[in-house]
């Protein structure tokens, strides 16, 4: 077969470079722990492009006014159940925003009204408290998590974030879960 008829039956899912051309700014984005990403026509969208200052600001403006109190700043939403009759998927997660991905666990949040891929993850409790963070970030205290978060909690994610250069280490925060849905 020539090359112009193998060119006329690609179905736009194949690579447009090899991995050898790409560089490393071209998919150090990407989150996922061990992965490299397929590159096609389709950009992946995650959750590194997009600007979360706007959101801190607001977010911390109402964090602070609920310091000390030792009040739930947001509670734990509990995810929907299955209807009644269907099959559990094995990609299903107890835990909302989480799907297993072969061996990972993955994290997606909807953001301007499209899912955007946060992450990959060993754990599935790792996946749920970073789609917490992701939430909160977005949607302050109507944000629907997985967990209950106290205010000072959430100031010290947002600050830990901001340290290690806009990533989120969930593992840090095992120990400040009040309660799981």
């Amino acid at each position: 077969m020539s090359q112009q008829e193998q060119s006329q039956w690609r179905t736009g899912w194949e690579p447009q470079l090899s991995l050898s051309q790409l560089n490393q700014s071209q998919y150090s984005a990407v989150p996922a722990i061990g992965r490299v990403p397929y590159i096609c026509q389709k950009q992946v969208k995650t959750i590194n492009t997009y600007d979360f200052s706007k959101h801190q600001q607001k977010l911390k403006a109402k964090l602070y006014s609920l310091l000390g109190t030792g009040l739930a700043f947001v509670t734990a939403k509990k995810k929907a159940n299955l209807c009644k009759g269907k099959k559990v998927s094995k990609r299903r997660s107890k835990y909302t925003g989480v799907t297993k991905n072969s061996i990972n666990y993955q994290t997606l949040i909807v953001v301007g009204g499209k899912k955007t891929y946060v992450g990959s993850f060993p754990l599935e409790l790792d996946a749920a408290i970073t789609f917490d963070f992701y939430s909160m970030m977005l949607h302050s205290d109507k944000a629907p998590t997985n967990f209950a978060w106290k205010a000072e909690d959430i100031l010290e994610m947002v600050e830990s974030f901001n340290l290690n250069g806009g990533v989120f280490e969930p593992a840090r925060f095992h120990s400040k879960l009040i309660n799981s849905s």
